[in-house]
């Protein structure tokens, strides 16, 4: 009963409005459906989707407090998602736990405890995916998203598997709202970076042991995607002293049954470093905490990460003074995401209308939004993100340290859309193993209010034109109700955002 009673709530809502908006005069008709739109382009943007509760929510307390809400997750009570969560048992783990529940081989090949790493990536891959679809803190998730895309690493190799846990449960998710030199020191202290970008292997030339010698990659790619941008005004002699105060930064071996990153004096190069003209004084493992402080109050950082945000949440073409006024932000709020993200989700620019619609959904965007449109009750994610994964974004495995792309052109691909029409009928039908869909919904949906009502009950807005005749004509040929819910999960209107 669960989907009916939010269902016929949401629907008599609807219906109240409407019967009070056609009483109304047009002005007030006019704000009505303005309003409506801003909704429901908040709720795509800052969340992974809206849902019929979720727009009432909105609707009840105001766009503006909603944000103020969702910019402090930590005071968002949500019991239900630490219940769904204790199905995966690796996400209260440290690596030494890791390291002995998912064991690389035993003596007689057996499986010894709950399984191989592999399994690692998967838990907390099935765990992103139930808080996107069911977490109310969602911009925090959206944000969590972002980050780890921001700050990519891969769970191709066991290092990474067994500090993947700790890196998005205690470095990416608790900052994802907070101050970005927080998030960027605590993703380079993490041996999941130090082993993706290859600084454990960076030492001081002659340095003893395995390794010696300067590995210049994390610190091209700190200054270039996590800081700076490629136009931020760095040199190759700043990726050179910002590589030496770096040596020595390393991770416990896995042979020592845990995997934590750990400061070698020995293999620093010593002396001071200059960095961007500013003078780094010599001093071990505080040289890079210096050089983080100082990336992350650089203005090209500010207009960097900001325009950066804006492409995630408003357009793929940025405009230059939407860039500097959000990065004024974050340099008045020492760099604070939170509020730098508000400054983007309370301003006039993020709801102009041309830019709605306008924004391809990710594979991970997509089929959590359908989860949430048709109100599945995600018992166990791991196939639905398996489902991510054929669609073309396999979690935790993005390939480059870039990412995953934001644009809709690299998003977006003639093959892919089968894929994607697919999805639809799979959310509709029950079709998802461990997302539980109330199918029986449809047909009395379309009984009560037609093509139109069920369009608008999964896209929280109505459907355009073209879609509507599509339905229609469905209908009239005799779709079953499985079908054209597919269908409104397969048109542009859900395909965008």
């Amino acid at each position: 009963m669960r989907g009916f009673t939010t269902l016929f709530v949401a629907l008599s809502c609807a219906m109240l409005s409407a019967t009070s908006v056609a009483a109304s005069g047009p002005l007030e008709r006019i704000q009505s459906q303005e309003e409506d739109a801003r909704v429901i382009h908040l709720l795509n943007r800052a969340a992974f989707g809206p849902t019929p509760a979720l727009i009432e929510e909105v609707h009840r307390v105001g766009r503006n407090a909603w944000v103020a809400e969702q910019i402090v997750p930590e005071q968002i009570s949500d019991p239900e998602i630490v219940e769904r969560l204790a199905l995966y048992p690796a996400l209260s783990m440290n690596s030494a736990e890791l390291v002995t529940n998912y064991p690389q081989q035993s003596n007689n090949g057996d499986i010894v405890g709950i399984g191989r790493p592999q399994r690692i990536p998967v838990e907390v891959g099935a765990a992103n995916l139930t808080r996107a679809v069911h977490g109310r803190a969602q911009l925090r998730e959206v944000l969590t998203d972002f980050w780890f895309n921001h700050f990519n690493v891969t769970t191709q190799n066991n290092p990474t598997r067994y500090s993947i846990v700790a890196y998005l449960r205690d470095a990416i998710r608790p900052n994802a709202l907070g101050r970005f030199e927080d998030i960027l020191r605590a993703s380079a202290t993490s041996p999941a970076m130090m082993y993706y970008l290859d600084n454990y292997l960076s030492s001081r030339p002659g340095s003893p042991g395995r390794y010696s010698g300067i590995n210049e990659n994390y610190a091209r790619e700190l200054l270039e995607l996590h800081t700076l941008g490629v136009d931020g005004g760095y040199t190759q002699e700043d990726i050179v002293e910002v590589a030496r105060a770096f040596t020595g930064w390393a991770f416990t071996p896995l042979r020592s049954g845990a995997v934590e990153f750990v400061f070698v004096p020995s293999r620093h190069d010593p002396g001071d470093k200059v960095v961007l003209g500013q003078r780094i004084p010599s001093g071990g493992q505080q040289e890079g905490f210096d050089i983080l402080e100082l990336l992350a109050k650089h203005p090209s950082t500010a207009r960097f990460i900001s325009y950066k945000l804006i492409e995630r949440f408003v357009t793929e073409t940025p405009p230059a003074d939407f860039v500097d006024r959000v990065a004024e932000v974050f340099l008045a709020t020492d760099g604070h995401i939170g509020w730098t993200v508000a400054s983007i989700l309370l301003s006039e620019d993020f709801y102009d209308p041309a830019y709605r619609g306008n924004k391809a959904k990710s594979p991970y965007e997509l089929v959590a939004s359908a989860l949430r449109a048709t109100e599945a009750d995600v018992t166990q994610g791991v196939e639905a993100v398996r489902l991510v994964g054929r669609l073309g974004q396999p979690l935790l495995r993005a390939p480059a340290p870039t990412g995953w792309p934001e644009t809709g052109v690299d998003i977006l691909s003639p093959g892919g859309m089968v894929g994607r029409f697919e999805l639809g009928y799979f959310a509709v039908t029950d079709g998802i193993r461990g997302a539980e869909v109330l199918r029986e919904l449809w047909a009395p949906i379309l009984e009560l209010w037609g093509p139109a009502g069920l369009a608008q009950y999964l896209l929280g807005r109505p459907p355009g034109e073209t879609t509507l005749q599509a339905l229609e004509g469905a209908a009239t040929s005799g779709a079953s109700p499985d079908l054209l819910a597919a269908i409104v999960l397969a048109s542009p209107e859900f395909q965008l955002q």
